[in-house]
């Protein structure tokens, strides 16, 4: 695995005149590590940002919430560090440190909760799929071998103040000659653009790349992971012209981090039947708000069920015992009810959500619904008290069943219509051999 290394002077705010180099080392995955030739006072930070029991336990876990850095004249912010390995302690000026980064800002310094960003530039796996190219490459005759690519308008949403931007950037045709053979080759990809109501803290803009992650991941029933972020400062740089003006630009912050999920921007995607639903299925701006709102509503539900799609395969025990999980949370968060308090039998929940979607899709991937409730009720119930499920039946068609289910009742909430969902239940929800 290749890596990029970042060469620089660190301190931590604070404590502006302890500065040490290091290397910060982002691999191929977007995770960090910053190598310090020599140690910072970790301890000291821990004690300015916390007090009493917080300091004590932060020094012992040798946290630090935020670190600067300069590296070729660019600021440089490291967010939420943990102490690895550690060599020569005792002799500080001599030591090594290596701290683990969950965050990595190379444009800005900024604090963790600071409002620095007005808006972001976000890349995710899949969008260009989701949104489709047919409006814009268009093919000259069957007689002639040509195409046109067409520029469009950006498609605009807009939920609780903040503005979802979709663009659609065609590249010019570029003509490459080798020996054997001469390439017209061109393409077209797809961006967001994330505009807060007011500045905001990086992390907020991690939230909702979050959900419009899981949006895509939904659509594709394929992990979409982010390509790419850039989150754009609220200060714009200044710097003079040739004619004694003053000529302005966009601060701009790439982002970097570890992800349970790493993208593979240049892996084959999803052909255009193998999308549960597209761009052009729904308006971009009712879907984007919908589901947005949807998500926020039965997070802890999204939580569960987007959780294992971005990691690594599980076993199917596991994965039927968190549908059977999310089936009830989604349920519980769609009807407004209480499932502590509330005295609605698991079955009937399930029911419930079974008569969400169209009736037509349902009985496409469940034809017998009370069987099918009857069935996962046991599953759960033997899969929790005693991790094994030795009831002869296929847990491995009743997990893809559920899964199929609940992204149905997604897709009815976001506003989906029948016909789509119909569609997406006879393609690729329903199970393959059936």
């Amino acid at each position: 695995m290749s890596a990029t290394t970042h060469r620089g002077h660190w301190w931590l705010p604070g404590l502006p005149d302890d500065v040490t180099t290091g290397h910060l080392v982002v691999d191929d995955s977007g995770r960090c590590t910053l190598e310090l030739i020599g140690s910072l006072d970790l301890r000291a930070a821990a004690l300015l940002e916390h007090a009493g029991d917080a300091a004590a336990k932060a020094v012992q876990q040798e946290r630090v919430r935020v670190v600067h850095g300069l590296v070729r004249g660019q600021p440089v912010t490291l967010l939420n560090c943990f102490a690895g390995h550690t060599d020569g302690f005792s002799h500080r000026d001599r030591s090594r440190v290596d701290l683990h980064v969950q965050d990595a800002l190379i444009g800005a310094h900024v604090e963790p909760d600071e409002p620095a960003f007005r808006s972001a530039l976000v890349e995710i796996e899949n969008l260009t799929g989701w949104i489709g190219v047919e409006e814009q490459v268009h093919r000259t005759s069957d007689k002639e071998e040509g195409a046109t690519l067409s520029r469009l308008e950006d498609l605009v949403a807009e939920v609780d103040g903040w503005t979802i931007t979709a663009r659609r950037t065609p590249q010019p045709f570029q003509v490459d000659a080798s020996h054997g053979r001469t390439e017209v080759r061109s393409h077209v990809a797809a961006y967001l653009v994330v505009r807060a109501p007011e500045p905001r803290p990086a992390h907020d803009y991690h939230s909702v790349v979050l959900e419009l992650m899981d949006l895509l991941t939904l659509a594709s029933g394929r992990a979409s992971g982010q390509i790419s972020l850039t989150l754009i400062h609220r200060d714009d740089q200044v710097t003079p012209d040739r004619d004694g003006s003053a000529l302005k630009y966009e601060t701009r912050v790439e982002t970097f981090g570890g992800r349970i999920h790493t993208a593979a921007p240049d892996k084959t995607g999803p052909l255009d039947w193998e999308f549960r639903f597209r761009g052009r299925d729904h308006s971009f701006e009712d879907v984007i708000p919908a589901w947005i709102r949807l998500r926020r509503q039965v997070a802890d539900a999204c939580n569960v069920f987007f959780g294992p799609q971005y990691a690594r395969p599980t076993f199917t025990e596991a994965r039927l015992l968190l549908v059977a999980i999310v089936a009830e949370a989604l349920s519980a968060g769609l009807d407004g009810i209480n499932p502590v308090t509330d005295r609605t039998t698991y079955r009937a929940r399930l029911r419930a959500l079974a008569s969400k979607p169209d009736a037509d899709a349902v009985a496409t991937i469940i034809p017998d619904v009370e069987a099918w409730a009857l069935d996962l009720h046991h599953a759960r119930n033997t899969l929790a008290h005693t991790g094994n499920d030795d009831a002869g039946r296929d847990i491995f068609e009743l997990e893809w069943r559920t899964s199929s289910l609940l992204a149905l009742v997604f897709m009815t909430e976001i506003g989906m219509s029948a016909e789509v969902q119909r569609r997406a239940a006879s393609s690729v929800l329903k199970l393959p051999w059936s």
